[in-house]
């Protein structure tokens, strides 16, 4: 019996409520403005094809993790407004080095009048059972979900 290579990561955070449509409107249609926000780690959003915040758009994200400059373009998969959640696919770049398959689901849920929760689902499949899981990654996100909700409140670090 094999070892299944698909898994599934998630994780939550909090961030204030009063950013949480922000949060949502940047993650699913101005990809582009988190690096203003969180520059250490996304560094641009190129849009390659449709429009940001179109479901079938596609984008390159330039980022560093583990102190190395990597690229993955995604496509855009899934916009729910009502559900407040967007869903990316990676079709080409360094992540498909390590995964045959990515995709990564970012949804904003309010909690109550003062915080709202961001989850994050990154779902793929791992070439071969050498390859790390994808915490760093998941690390990352968490950190400039962080980032973007203090440089919303106008809070610098």
């Amino acid at each position: 019996m094999s070892i299944s290579l698909k898994r599934k990561l998630e994780a939550d955070i909090e961030i204030r409520a009063t950013a949480a449509d922000v949060h949502y409107e940047i993650c699913s249609g101005k990809p582009h403005n988190i690096s203003h926000a969180a520059p250490h780690f996304i560094q641009a959003v190129d849009l390659h094809e449709g429009d940001h915040g179109k479901v079938g758009s596609k984008c390159a994200w330039k980022y560093t993790l583990g102190g190395k400059p990597l690229v993955v373009k995604s496509v855009l998969e899934e916009i729910d407004e009502e559900k407040k959640l967007v869903k990316y696919r990676a079709i080409e770049g360094d992540m498909l080095d390590e995964y045959k398959t990515f995709c990564g689901t970012c949804q904003v849920i309010p909690k109550d009048e003062k915080n709202c929760i961001v989850k994050y689902i990154f779902e793929y499949e791992k070439l071969h059972s050498g390859v790390p899981e994808p915490t760093a990654w998941l690390d990352a996100w968490l950190a400039a979900t962080i980032d973007m909700d203090d440089h919303h409140h106008g809070i610098k670090k």
